[in-house]
């Protein structure tokens, strides 16, 4: 994997921190783990420092190269969503297109047999 170029891992619902262990390319040039839900600090003496902002935005995450410190990390889930839970409120598109195909398949056959 130390061969990898480009990783861009944005808008997966990933969550948890990002492993320092996890990160040893010697040619990435580009990385986006934007909008997940990422949390904690980004690693130190990792590669991950030296990309931008942009790389980060809509995750939890704290540390160089962002503005946001660290200090705030052990604040809870719901003073970080402002005091909502966001659990049971995302749509899984799968299943609504599942189950969409389903009836009109349902429905296409029903009108061709009667």
């Amino acid at each position: 994997m130390e061969f990898i170029e480009s990783l861009d891992l944005s808008m997966n619902q990933l969550n948890s921190e990002i492993a320092p262990s996890f990160f040893n390319f010697n040619l990435l040039n580009h990385f986006n783990v934007s909008y997940n839900n990422l949390t904690e600090q980004i690693p130190t003496n990792t590669q991950l420092q030296n990309f931008e902002n942009l790389s980060y935005m809509g995750s939890h995450l704290c540390g160089h190269p962002l503005t946001k410190n660290c200090t705030t990390k052990n604040l809870s889930t719901d003073v970080m969503n402002n005091g909502g839970s966001d659990k049971g409120s995302k749509v899984n598109w799968l299943y609504v297109n599942i189950v969409l195909s389903f009836v009109m398949r349902f429905w296409v056959w029903w009108l061709t047999c009667f």
